[in-house]
């Protein structure tokens, strides 16, 4: 997973989008979509990958986030397309959270490292 491309693409897509929206224009029909489906395709990645990772987490409050995240994640694929800026509003955002969540498991209890640790810690990590 390239983080640096993801955060590039979500950057230029929410600026573009509230540059036209501040401005009243509409940006370039290509850009628009080369962004568009750069963004579907990050978050179908990192939906992918979050999905995984958070199979066996443990039920509880961060377990609830994950599942929201996926679900948001989830209603902004299936948002019709729209042919303007408006289709990168949302999804910048949602890639965003996701993308946080790949690169800091720990702190939504998605990591295998993590249950691994509290397993030989205090007996199976989602005894509580």
């Amino acid at each position: 997973m390239d983080s640096a491309t993801i955060r590039r693409d979500c950057t230029e897509a929410y600026d573009l989008a509230l540059t036209s929206l501040t401005e009243g224009s509409e940006p370039p029909a290509a850009q628009v979509d080369r962004l568009r489906d750069a963004l579907s395709g990050h978050l179908r990645a990192l939906a992918d990958v979050i999905s995984e990772g958070a199979a066996d987490a443990a039920p509880g409050p961060m377990r609830d986030v994950v599942t929201r995240a996926l679900t948001l994640a989830k209603e902004a694929l299936a948002q019709p397309v729209q042919g303007s800026a408006m289709d990168l509003m949302v999804t910048p955002q949602v890639a965003r959270i996701l993308l946080l969540m790949y690169e800091e498991p720990q702190v939504f209890d998605t990591s295998p490292e993590l249950r691994a640790l509290l397993e030989g810690v205090g007996g199976p990590a989602d005894a509580g």
